[in-house]
């Protein structure tokens, strides 16, 4: 310890040297610093003797102009302020080399007189020229943010985690009816969503936004916004969300809106021809088909009634009921293709149905094309009409024998089932009829979702080119010779599979095959459709690094954001040589999710073989569209093969198995 004032004093003087910033005492009279520390000089670039020299001119003539009213302020301040009180103020002084230098200044009362008045008062000043660039800086680029935020012409709304709108753009504010309302507020409930049929409110559990905020993720969804209550102004907005977590700002989710009001109403236009353009084939089709069944019966009844005996008339007869039986067939497939005919749903066993169904076909194929059976659960159930489910799967397979027998490319259709949940939200709608409890089920979270039996029909034939995929559910469209089909086969199957609230999806590549999947609602052992279900947890990630191979840029973008929400690093490549670079690079990833068909002379097969080539232990998962392919067709690397789309439970569910057997 220090025992007196003459060994405190040059303690105190040395601490104060090598104390950080400006100290100083400063004398209320002369106007003027009476002690500051070496670092005034430091600061400001000044020794002390010119410190010294400036006196009571210091602050006049190296204070920044504009500050100088602020200083004058806070001396002022100082006067009156208690003795337990510190005030502060930031102000600019001009280095020696003509910089402006920033200091903070925080003062006390040091010394009063008898009367109470102010004689001097101590600060310590700290250089803050950094910090107040930092903050130009950050300024400057928030500042920059804040002006492409508000010229993105797309409307950008941000959500906290309380369901709040946390930021939202001027596009947005505009989009939505002119918002005024600063944020955070309420999702305005003047704001609705329509159905674009009947223009009512959507259901809580098919409106976009109470869904992202359930937690389900939205790719490029249209939905149609009325902006106001009973408002007459619709308009068509394109939707995409995505999940931020940012615990800094509290913004968990955003909402990216673009109206496509002109692009939804062309489109409308161009489907409302194409369906006048079908309903002018249906029409004549129909037309001709029956014309020649009337002219079948027509000429049958007259020549039964001019016969010159029984069995001649009995055999005119016989063909005038040959051409009715055709004619109620038809009217059968009609019906089918319009969605109004009854329909006699029951329950089955699928392996039972498809066992039964390949009995059945089996000689009608020509012996050369191989049919194979793959049922992977012998106790799954599904839920139709089971007649028309096998006119379905015989159209399927007739339609592929057909195509193979016309190109001479193809010899194997593969029939298969398995059990899925649903591929999308609206086929979970379609079981839920007109349930308004506005209860939505949030994905992994203890919803409730319903299972599927998804029965696919695969060939490896000459596949379909972009314009025969996109007409071939068409009705009376056919791409066989003139007399060698009707046209109606896969638009009655679209019509069978519709009105049993299931879904149709068609995979084609050309040059590879064409794959049919009928989705349809999973039957129960009591002989009835099955109710929804629990959803079981999601199998999550722990931060392994995905290299994620896909050629079609708007399913890269799906994949990798849900595969982000499963706890994966996603490293992407558009194609098998991208791919393959970045690997040979040395890029780190602990599994390759690749597709199959992909432009270029690397598809996934190949590449798979050449990443296991350099990394023989990496896991591999294969995805395509189609799923007709045999093992000798992947070649050396076996892996399982995922049929697009795969939905994120069976994604997670794969990836998670791969890696664990890694």
């Amino acid at each position: 310890m220090l025992s007196d004032d003459r060994q405190a004093a040059p303690f105190l003087e040395k601490m104060l040297r090598v104390l950080p910033g400006i100290v100083y005492v400063f004398n209320q009279t002369t106007q003027s610093n009476e002690y500051a520390n070496r670092s005034l000089g430091d600061v400001l670039g000044y020794g002390p003797a010119e410190v010294q020299e400036m006196g009571s001119a210091l602050f006049p003539t190296l204070c920044h102009p504009d500050d100088l009213p602020k200083i004058g302020a806070h001396f002022q301040a100082i006067q009156s302020m208690g003795d337990d009180e510190v005030l502060s103020v930031e102000y600019r002084m001009r280095h020696k080399d003509g910089e402006w230098r920033w200091l903070l200044s925080h003062d006390a009362v040091y010394e009063r007189d008898e009367t109470g008045a102010l004689l001097r008062h101590i600060g310590k000043a700290t250089d803050i020229t950094d910090l107040k660039r930092q903050e130009a800086v950050f300024a400057a680029g928030r500042e920059e943010l804040e002006v492409i935020f508000n010229a993105a012409s797309s409307g950008i709304v941000a959500f906290n985690s309380e369901g709040q709108v946390a930021r939202v753009n001027e596009h947005a504010r505009h989009m939505l009816g002119g918002l005024s309302d600063p944020a955070p507020f309420e999702w305005p409930e003047e704001i609705s969503f329509l159905d674009s049929e009947t223009l009512q409110p959507l259901e809580a559990s098919a409106d976009p936004v109470r869904r992202a905020l359930a937690g389900h993720a939205l790719h490029s969804e249209t939905h149609l916004l009325r902006r106001t209550k009973d408002g007459p102004e619709r308009r068509y907005v394109r939707i995409d969300t995505a999940t931020v977590n940012h615990e800094a700002s509290g913004i968990n989710l955003v909402l990216v809106i673009d109206d496509v009001s002109n692009e939804e109403r062309n489109r409308q236009v161009v489907e409302r021809k194409s369906r006048l353009d079908a309903l002018g084939q249906l029409t004549g089709g129909i037309a001709h088909d029956f014309n020649n069944l009337l002219a079948s019966m027509l000429y049958a009844v007259d020549l039964a009634g001019n016969a010159d005996n029984e069995a001649e008339r009995k055999e005119y007869l016989e063909t005038a009921a040959s051409s009715v039986e055709r004619g109620r067939a038809l009217a059968s497939r009609l019906l089918a293709f319009a969605r109004t005919q009854p329909g006699l749903a029951s329950v089955k066993k699928t392996v039972d149905v498809c066992e039964s169904f390949r009995t059945l076909i089996r000689p009608m194929i020509e012996a050369h094309i191989e049919i194979r059976l793959e049922v992977e659960d012998a106790e799954l159930r599904h839920y139709c009409d089971q007649n028309q489910l096998e006119n379905a799967l015989m159209n399927l397979v007739l339609n592929a024998r057909d195509a193979m027998l016309r190109s001479g490319r193809g010899n194997r259709i593969d029939i298969s089932a398995r059990a899925v949940r649903a591929s999308s939200p609206d086929l979970d709608g379609k079981q839920r009829g007109h349930d308004r409890s506005g209860e939505i089920p949030r994905p992994g979270a203890g919803g409730e979702s319903f299972r599927y039996v998804e029965i696919s029909v695969a060939d490896n034939g000459p596949g379909m080119d972009d314009e025969t995929l996109a007409r071939c559910t068409d009705p009376f469209f056919t791409t066989k010779e003139t007399g060698a089909g009707t046209g109606l086969g896969l638009a009655m199957i679209y019509g069978f599979v519709s009105q049993s609230d299931g879904d149709l999806r068609i995979y084609s590549e050309v040059g590879v095959g064409t794959t049919v999947q009928m989705t349809l609602p999973r039957g129960t052992e009591r002989g009835v459709r099955e109710e929804a279900v629990p959803e079981a947890d999601v199998e999550k990630g722990g931060g392994q690094t995905l290299l994620v191979v896909e050629d079609e840029p708007q399913l890269l973008q799906m994949i990798t954001s849900v595969l982000g929400r499963l706890g994966y690093v996603v490293v992407t490549a558009t194609s098998g040589q991208e791919a393959l670079s970045l690997v040979e690079g040395g890029e780190a990833f602990d599994l390759l999710l690749t597709d199959v068909v992909m432009p270029g002379k690397i598809g996934g097969f190949e590449l798979a073989r050449r990443v296991r080539a350099l990394r023989p232990d990496i896991p591999v998962i294969y995805t395509s569209g189609y799923t007709g392919f045999t093992a000798s067709e992947m070649g050396e690397v076996q892996a399982p093969l995922l049929q697009k789309p795969a939905p994120p439970s069976e994604l997670a569910e794969v990836i998670a198995a791969a890696l664990a057997d890694a």
